[in-house]
């Protein structure tokens, strides 16, 4: 790969969020989703049992100039009648020259389908603000007219749905965060032709089980997941994961992103209420010769309320 193809991989990633057609995967990636599942799953509010914050920093793609840099932070609870969710959801995230910053909202409701069983139906409300500073771009070539105008502060409203049916060790769920196809243009020809450069309409399904493994009850746990992605113009994508709980406190595990990535994890259950975790990514992909592997870092804390009692460990 010489220097002229870096470069236009580089410009590629400034404008992943301008240009559907160059990079359809617009959303960020996450290794650890399975302990978090509000970033993908709007019905996953109050599934915990537990007025739960959640803390995410990615930092993908090291080394590179205008590498993804994602943070999120997330709360969610159920209310007092129990069959109601709500979440809310910070997201920030750089790529090169342009900055989204998300606020959503979901409100869940939860059907008891068993003793131990639940299905969860949610919306989600929100919106981004979309900017890129494209004129500080240096490409080497004059009137270049990808870059003359920047995009300042694009408001773009949505709504998206989520379904979550999930027990004490497993879960099934399928959402659509963000419905509408949003221009991200703000009205400006970036393209230098009649273009209009959308924010795709990305789809998400879930599953995930926990296996008890070890002669010794809950000694050993395996929990396999998997996060399969669909989005308008690009190919279906998917991530599997094994994970093993040790003693119901070390959770150590690998993973695997179809044609993108191989991945570690490591978690620790500090008390019932504390989990931290960190993974890393390391490239499979032509790209990977260019930067130093993805870095993720997890904080969860669940605040419990005196009514509201530990039903069964957190597995996910």
């Amino acid at each position: 790969m010489s220097y002229s193809d870096l470069k236009k991989i580089i410009l590629g990633l400034a404008v992943v969020f301008m240009t559907a057609d160059a990079f359809a995967q617009q959303t960020p990636l996450y290794t650890m989703y399975m302990w978090n599942q509000l970033v993908i799953n709007p019905a996953y509010a109050g599934s915990r049992d537990a007025l739960t914050a959640s803390a995410v920093l990615r930092e993908q793609w090291v080394g590179l100039d205008g590498a993804p840099s994602t943070q999120v932070l997330s709360v969610h609870s159920p209310l007092t009648n129990d069959n109601i969710g709500l979440g809310f959801t910070v997201q920030n995230d750089n790529v090169g020259p342009v900055n989204n910053t998300g606020i959503w909202g979901d409100f869940a409701y939860r059907l008891k389908v068993s003793e131990k069983a639940r299905l969860s139906l949610a919306m989600r409300a929100g919106f981004a603000i979309h900017q890129a500073d494209l004129r500080n771009i240096e490409t080497g070539e004059d009137g270049d007219d990808a870059f003359l105008n920047n995009v300042d502060n694009n408001f773009l409203p949505n709504f998206g749905f989520g379904a979550y049916y999930y027990f004490d060790r497993g879960y099934l769920g399928v959402s659509s965060p963000s419905i509408i196809e949003n221009e991200l243009n703000n009205g400006n020809n970036i393209t230098g032709r009649d273009a209009i450069d959308l924010n795709n309409r990305h789809y998400y399904l879930l599953a995930g089980y926990v296996f008890n493994i070890s002669a010794d009850s809950g000694s050993v746990m395996f929990k396999p997941s998997t996060v399969i992605r669909a989005v308008n113009g690009a190919p279906v994508s998917f991530d599997i994961s094994a994970n093993f709980l040790i003693k119901q406190k070390l959770w150590l595990g690998a993973a695997y992103r179809y044609q993108d990535a191989v991945a570690a994890m490591v978690a620790f259950n500090f008390t019932e209420h504390l989990q931290a975790g960190y993974s890393y990514d390391f490239g499979t992909s032509d790209l990977n010769t260019y930067h130093n592997g993805s870095h993720e870092i997890m904080l969860t804390y669940d605040f419990f309320k005196d009514e509201v009692k530990t039903r069964n460990p957190r597995y996910f």
